[in-house]
Parts: C-alpha cells; sequence; structure tokens
C-alpha cells in the first residue's frame, strides 16, 4: 500500500506501553482541544465568523485576501510578546486600508507592498504608537510582496493554496518553508506552525514527502520538556530543533499515531493542561499511566 501513512505502517521497534500512552491521549483528546480552540475557534474570529465550522475557516483560506490576513492576525506576529495583539490588530487594519475601497487583486498586481507599510504607517499614527520600521516593515511588506509572487503565478491562488498546490506538485514543503523565512521578521517557529495547520486543514499529511514533515513540526518549550519521555535515546534534549522534530516523528510513527496531531496535542498539553514548566513532570506521569 504505497499511499498508507507511514504511522499506519508497522514498525519492528516496540515501544513501553506507557510511552505510547503519552502519544496517544496527546493525539487524541489534547489534538481535538487545540483544532476546536487555538485554531477554529481564532481563525474563525480574524474571517469575522466566530461560530465558524472547520469547512468554513477552510474555504476562507482559500481566498488570497483572508489567507494573508490570517496570517497577519494569527502567525506573524505570535511571538512579539506583549506587543503581538497590537500588532496582529493593526496589521489587518493595515491590510484592509491598504485597499483604499478598491478590490485586493489591485493591490497583489502593484509592482511591490510598499502600500500596506504606508497603511499601517497611518494606522499607528492614528493610535499614538510607534511604527517600528526596523522590526515591522519587512514582515508585513514582505509577506505582501509574497502574495504578489503567487498571484503573478496564478490569480486565483492564496497563501494557503500556494502551500496545497506546491505540495500536489511535488510532495515538497521545503521551499514555501525557505520562501516564508526568508522574510524579515518571520521565524521558522511561526513559519512552520502555519505549515502545520494548513496541512491539518486541507488534508495534506500523507501527502507531504517524509523528508519535509519536520518542516510543519515547530518545537517549543513543550517540545524539549516531553522529549526524554518519548524518545528513548541519549542526549535528545541537546538535539537541534530539525533533529528533534525527526526523533519525534520516528516514534509518533512507532506509535502509530500522526505526527502533526501530536505537535498540535502538545501545544494544548503545555498550555491548557500544564501551565507551568514546574507541573510537567506530574503531568505526562499522569498521562503515562492513564487508560
Amino acid at each position: 500500500m504505497p499511499n498508507q501513512p507511514e504511522y499506519e505502517q508497522r514498525e519492528r521497534i516496540e515501544l513501553p506501553p506507557e510511552i505510547v500512552r503519552v502519544y496517544r491521549h496527546i493525539t487524541g483528546e489534547y489534538a481535538d482541544s487545540y483544532v476546536d480552540e487555538f485554531l477554529v475557534s481564532r481563525l474563525g474570529k480574524i474571517i469575522d465568523n466566530r461560530e465558524a465550522n472547520e469547512d468554513e475557516v477552510r474555504e476562507a483560506m482559500e481566498d488570497p485576501y483572508l489567507a494573508l490576513r490570517v496570517f497577519f492576525g494569527h502567525y506573524a506576529f505570535a511571538r512579539r510578546g506583549k506587543d503581538r495583539d497590537d500588532l496582529s490588530a493593526d496589521s489587518q487594519k493595515a491590510l484592509e486600508l491598504s485597499l483604499q475601497g478598491g478590490s485586493f487583486e489591485s493591490v497583489l498586481a502593484q509592482e511591490d507592498g510598499e502600500a500596506i507599510w504606508t497603511a499601517f504607517e497611518e494606522v499607528t499614527q492614528e493610535r499614538k504608537k510607534k511604527s517600528n520600521e526596523v522590526q515591522n516593515r519587512g514582515t508585513l511588506q514582505g509577506m505582501l510582496e509574497l502574495c504578489q509572487e503567487i498571484y503573478d503565478l496564478d490569480p486565483t491562488a492564496s497563501l494557503a493554496t500556494w502551500i496545497v498546490n506546491g505540495v500536489a506538485q511535488s510532495g515538497r514543503l521545503e521551499p514555501q518553508f525557505e520562501r516564508i523565512v526568508d522574510i524579515r521578521g518571520i521565524g521558522p517557529k511561526s513559519t512552520s506552525t502555519f505549515l502545520r495547520d494548513i496541512v491539518y486543514l486541507f488534508g495534506l499529511e500523507r501527502n507531504v514527502h517524509p523528508a519535509d514533515r519536520i518542516y510543519y513540526l515547530p518545537v517549543d518549550r513543550w517540545t524539549r520538556m516531553i522529549a526524554p519521555y518519548i524518545v528513548p535515546e541519549d542526549n535528545i534534549t541537546k538535539a537541534a530543533d530539525w533533529v528533534l522534530a525527526g526523533k519525534i516523528g520516528k516514534y509518533a510513527r512507532i506509535a502509530r499515531v500522526s505526527m502533526l496531531r501530536f505537535n498540535m496535542g502538545l501545544v494544548y498539553f503545555g498550555q491548557r493542561v500544564v501551565r507551568e514548566p514546574g507541573n510537567f513532570e506530574e503531568a505526562i506521569r499522569n498521562l503515562a499511566f492513564r487508560k
């Protein structure tokens, strides 16, 4: 069965049952909670549909304007600390303002993305805040210019469908990952988080080449904290992010679970169940011995 996802294939290595339970609990109930609370609910608010279901969010991500709005609202500034909410709101307002009453297609047809930076400066000036050009211009203008590149190749494509089409054509994610992280201010973790959520929403997991699956597995502090409990190898806590992502992917396959859903579920488990690093060991042991 050549199209069978790797986590459904049999592996010769056997994991202790407590490790398997951790993988399965996080991939099950906590991944479901991530999808409901962290993905569909939050993206629904950004697309002005608070009651949106998963299908409606996916449909919205096929729209070039809404996909960029979602990227600014949920991903671009997620790691900016206390300023992220303001930056997310201001960037969405700037995107709307950049239309100047016209269509998004007219903005995409422009030679560069300066329109959104000009609009962002207006928004921040109205709020009596600094636009912080050094930190913010690259992200805003760079992402719009990426959308302009996509528009030149396919006027119907969005940020999301650009990824979907790339996977359909080659099974690869590395080109899209590298193009996004090349934009000043967009880091690998935010990019991987975006790719992961798109892969999930569009059901692409089994279509991504195994070598490229590390690109949709962001490694955060919860990933590093859980690694010694679920990866039975020495010195795993010292591994580089891409190595750690690959190792967890390997053992997720052995546990016969989706590595993508495990990654999502771990975010929910860390933020909503563990909450503080000092609680982690007890929380993971409870999980390991829960039937």
